[in-house]
């Protein structure tokens, strides 16, 4: 008899493999349904199962997000699909639109049009006069394709800054007509009586421009507008809620701020949506810091690129293929399985 129990009890004990690990995952929950959506955030559609889909910068490991898709595809629509889901979250908004659409005026509670109104930029709460002066130079070299002259804008810019004044600018504007052409685009955006960014962020704010607007003014305006929101809300601590969210349209115009923007500033409750059409406009490592990405419908080009920044299967391929308005896919950080959506718009913003 003891011969017997000790039998059994060795074979209990043994350590004898029967089945592999990868032959039992055909019988988890998830081998049907994919794991749970997300509870909270914007709501964008509903997924290839029926289930509602939303995106929660907070819950993210960034808060940015990035939105692509060809001409007519529905990018601006979605936009203000999602800012009127963040009024509803009580989060402040701004856009800032080259085209003035209209439709942004609609939900926003102000209207700011640069050049016409102006901003006090002298004021720049959670930067010293030279921080903010290295940043600014350094993309306005960029912005207006003048070379070599980082050195000389940053010292021009850090003393502007520490007398809160353009005239130290004004100064030496007559030595070099590229200084002129800078501090002229600089002119038409500053008012010592204009509005501060303390101000501006807690409106939900439409910011445009006039029709006749170079380039160079737009994205210049915009680069000081988001390096002075940057600062300030810097200044008020870090912390994971979206306090205000950032629609940036035509944002390829500021693809260097962005890859510095996606790497360091990711939880000061600033997230920015960055609006654009082609994948490739912006550098490949924006699409793997961005805390989720939204790719709309397009030609097989299109595609192309997203299939090289995200891993697509013939599914993913045809639901966004063949101008499939009101398709989309997203990509969520720390999520590789791409989600396959059907837009739900709010008709308020149609």
């Amino acid at each position: 008899m003891s011969e017997i129990l000790y039998h059994y009890m060795r074979k209990a004990l043994s350590r004898e493999a029967f089945g592999l690990s990868g032959d039992l995952a055909i019988f988890t929950p998830f081998s049907i349904l994919s794991p749970p959506e997300e509870t909270h955030g914007f709501i964008l559609g509903r997924d290839d199962r029926g289930r509602e889909v939303r995106v929660n910068p907070s819950k993210l490991p960034n808060m940015h997000g990035v939105i692509v898709g060809s001409t007519g595809s529905g990018k601006s629509t979605l936009a203000r699909h999602i800012l009127l889901q963040a009024q509803k979250l009580g989060i402040k908004e701004w856009v800032i639109d080259p085209h003035s659409e209209k439709s942004y005026t609609s939900i926003m509670d102000t209207r700011l049009e640069l050049t016409v109104e102006k901003i006090y930029f002298m004021e720049h709460p959670g930067w010293s006069p030279e921080e903010l002066a290295s940043e600014l130079s350094y993309y306005l070299e960029k912005i207006y394709a003048f070379p070599g002259y980082r050195s000389i804008l940053r010292e021009i810019l850090a003393k502007c800054f520490e007398e809160k004044s353009l005239y130290p600018f004004e100064k030496v504007k007559n030595e070099d007509p590229n200084l002129k052409r800078i501090y002229d685009d600089l002119r038409k955006l500053y008012s010592e009586d204009g509005f501060k960014i303390r101000e501006l962020a807690e409106k939900n704010l439409h910011i445009t421009f006039p029709t006749l607007v170079s380039r160079e003014l737009h994205a210049t305006a915009s680069q000081i507008l988001l390096l002075l929101l940057e600062g300030y809300m810097r200044s008020l601590g870090s912390r994971n809620r979206v306090d205000l969210i950032v629609v940036l349209e035509e944002a390829h115009l500021l693809k260097d701020y962005f890859l510095r923007l996606f790497k360091e500033i990711r939880k000061f409750g600033l997230s920015i949506l960055a609006v654009t059409q082609l994948p490739r406009e912006f550098d490949s490592r924006i699409f793997q810091l961005a805390g989720y990405v939204v790719a709309l419908s397009g030609p097989e080009s299109y595609i192309a690129d997203i299939a090289s920044l995200f891993s697509l299967g013939r599914e993913e391929f045809d639901h966004i293929a063949f101008g499939a308005r009101g398709n989309a896919l997203l990509f969520r950080s720390g999520d590789p399985r791409p989600r396959r959506i059907v837009l739900e718009i709010d008709p308020a913003v149609l």
